[in-house]
């Protein structure tokens, strides 16, 4: 009966320290995530579809992308936005990879605009003399002076 007692607790520590190995194999290693979701207010403009690219056809974005390089012709951000009844101003400020926090914008544009809900607008940098400045760029955009989102591209 001893030794059936000790079998018994030599298989059960057996199986702790397999448990504790599979455990330490497995949980050192954490990943972690999250999620969030809220309903939009009623009628407030928001922006719907939004992209970079290298242009606008057809009032429409051709060649979506975020990476660029720096002998294109332009850099295009199209903004497609609803429930922005009435009179409206669009703002974007694109911001270089050679400038500092708190600089001013490399460049910087305001479209006008009055709409019944939705508006498409559409705002591009030509190419510098020498091409882009390779690295991450900026755009910052503004609905009647207030903070829509921000974009991130790359010049390489």
């Amino acid at each position: 009966m001893v030794n059936s007692w000790k079998r018994k607790a030599r298989l059960g520590a057996l199986i702790l320290l397999i448990s504790v190995i599979a455990w330490m194999l497995t949980g050192c290693e954490s990943q972690s995530g999250g999620s969030s979701s809220i309903s939009p207010f009623k009628g407030e403009p928001m922006i719907v579809d939004s992209a970079l690219s290298l242009d606008v056809v057809d009032n429409r974005p051709n060649g979506i992308t975020n990476t660029f390089r720096p002998d294109d012709e332009r850099i295009y951000l199209w903004i497609y936005w609803i429930n922005v009844e009435g009179s409206h101003n669009v703002r974007v400020e694109w911001f270089s990879p050679e400038q500092g926090t708190g600089e001013p914008p490399y460049y910087k544009s305001t479209e006008y605009f009055t709409s019944s809900g939705e508006q498409i607008t559409w705002f591009y940098l030509e190419k510098p003399a020498g091409g882009f400045a390779r690295g991450e760029w900026e755009v910052y955009v503004y609905l009647d002076n207030s903070f829509e989102r921000s974009y991130l591209f790359y010049v390489g």
